[in-house]
């Protein structure tokens, strides 16, 4: 089979995954706010965000030896992938497991105060703990399915994702209507994960067996290349807590759960528009893997081009049509409990202009770095990856303290802005040198990029603050003239025309 067909079928499985996860994040919030109200949805989001840390304790041996080993199945290497696999296995099961008795502290730890939670300590404890239970198992899951990408079959450990996604959130869905108390949430959400762990083991043993972990061996000098490797995926894994978790800890304590609940449903939306860029991303990692592990340079190169045109014209088409749209979803989100509205079916008195633009600015640079960031993460050529994007996480951190203090959430959205153009620039210069000796990798899409995403981004401001008082349907079809001249524009600049041909030809081909 060749590239794209595979691409497709891992974007397939992708595309199901971020279609889940935005439906849990445009049906869950205002059912959740409804039930438990804006405070609540505040302390949920909390709760979930401080055990969210605990993701590092796998070290990134999910993630770097699911690549090791696709990398020695592609060359043949079966004992070493049997002796490497055994004994990653063992590392992340004692990693688990210890983990799981030391979480037994949070019984002694006064969560209420700490987190200034209107929750009862125990039901705090409970909460947390069942959600570290949770994450932890999660790593397991995700091992196991991420071993189908040995035999070209990532695409299925992504559906193994999706159903434990599927089961995850209608769980949950329930238990909110029911109006559960926190704990059994997450007990609801730890039983649909189980209940998928059990499943993709069963799968595996069916349809790949001669992938199947074992506990059968064991290469103590193999350690520490496991641990150095992981050990950068881990700082990674931790970088996403420093940039999506940690921030709303710092904003409970500083503005309390109503500015934290704001944050987070503005950072939603954009975080909406950012999975429909990162899937396309994201579906390419397991033949960047493949390719790299071949020695299949020119192909690489290829990949590298197409996907950067598709990836701009898609982050200046969707970022732009959600932050004209940003408004409607705020106030459809929040109709029960705005205090008023600004004009006839007006904004939410959550929208303000100025954060939006700047988290949509925000959004377009993220997924610009996620296209370069993948083509480092797919190779294990991750260190400097690793330790640039970690360290300017802490440092945005230290400085957010303040800047929250003085300038509230703007101050952090300006300090996090600043933090990811610094790993963009960085990013390109990995990029460069990972394919120096191939091609040279040139910036011109990126310039255009700049420019038309910040045109896009100045008509925004120029119109929101009159649209976002109309009624809904005309901010709604604003919206559409916008994202219509948006796509031309890209379309042409980006030169869409040539990978929509090739596509096309492709698929005629197949048919035929």
């Amino acid at each position: 089979m060749s590239t794209l067909p595979r691409i497709l079928k891992n974007l397939g499985a992708i595309l199901t995954g971020r279609l889940l996860s935005i439906l849990q994040q445009v049906v869950l919030p205002p059912i959740f706010i409804y039930r438990y109200g804006l405070a609540g949805f505040g302390e949920w989001t909390v709760l979930s965000g401080a055990v969210s840390a605990l993701g590092i304790l796998n070290f990134g041996v999910q993630t770097y030896m699911n690549q090791d080993l696709a990398v020695r199945y592609q060359r043949g290497d079966m004992e070493g992938y049997r002796v490497r696999q055994s004994t990653a296995v063992r590392l992340l099961l004692g990693i688990v497991l210890v983990a799981a008795v030391l979480c037994l502290s949070f019984f002694f730890l006064p969560f209420d105060t700490l987190l200034r939670l209107d929750l009862s300590r125990h039901a705090a404890q409970a909460t947390l703990y069942l959600l570290a239970l949770d994450l932890l198992f999660t790593v397991l899951f995700g091992y196991l399915g991420g071993i189908f990408m040995g035999v070209a079959l990532a695409h299925r450990g992504g559906h193994w994702n999706n159903a434990q996604a599927f089961l995850s959130t209608i769980g949950l869905l329930v238990g909110v209507v029911l109006h559960l108390s926190f704990p059994m949430l997450a007990a609801i959400q730890l039983a649909c994960l189980l209940l998928c762990l059990a499943g993709v083991w069963i799968d595996l043993r069916h349809t790949a067996p001669q992938l199947l972990p074992t506990l059968h061996y064991w290469d103590e000098a193999a350690l520490p290349e496991i641990l150095h490797g992981s050990g950068h995926f881990g700082m990674i894994m931790m970088s996403t807590f420093l940039a999506y978790e940690a921030p709303l800890l710092i904003l409970q304590r500083v503005l309390g759960p109503v500015a934290v609940t704001g944050f987070t449903l503005m950072r939603t939306i954009f975080s909406m528009a950012r999975q429909l860029l990162s899937m396309v991303t994201q579906s390419m990692g397991a033949e960047i893997t493949n390719l790299f592990g071949r020695g299949k340079w020119p192909a690489l190169v290829r990949l590298y081009d197409t996907s950067e045109r598709l990836v701009f014209f898609l982050i200046t088409l969707v970022n732009l049509t959600v932050l004209m749209l940003s408004p409607v979803l705020i106030t459809v989100w929040v109709a029960r409990h705005q205090a008023h509205s600004a004009g006839h079916g007006g904004a939410s008195t959550l929208f303000a202009v100025a954060p939006y633009v700047l988290c949509s600015a925000l959004s377009m640079i993220i997924g610009l770095k996620e296209h370069k960031f993948q083509f480092q993460f797919s190779t294990n050529t991750h260190v400097e990856l690793a330790r640039t994007i970690f360290f300017s996480y802490v440092a945005m951190l230290l400085v957010s303290v303040g800047a929250i203090h003085f300038a509230g959430v703007m101050g952090f959205l300006w300090t996090w802005l600043a933090a990811e153009t610094l790993q963009v620039v960085r990013l390109i210069a990995m990029n460069r040198r990972l394919f120096a000796h191939v091609q040279q990798i040139d910036t011109v899409y990126i310039t255009r990029l700049a420019l038309l995403c910040g045109a896009g981004l100045a008509v925004a401001i120029a119109l929101l603050p009159r649209s976002s008082t109309l009624p809904l349907a005309w901010q709604t079809a604003l919206a559409a003239v916008c994202a219509a001249l948006a796509g031309a524009l890209a379309w042409k600049i980006f030169r869409m025309r040539g990978i929509y041909a090739d596509v096309r030809q492709r698929f005629a081909r197949r048919l035929a």
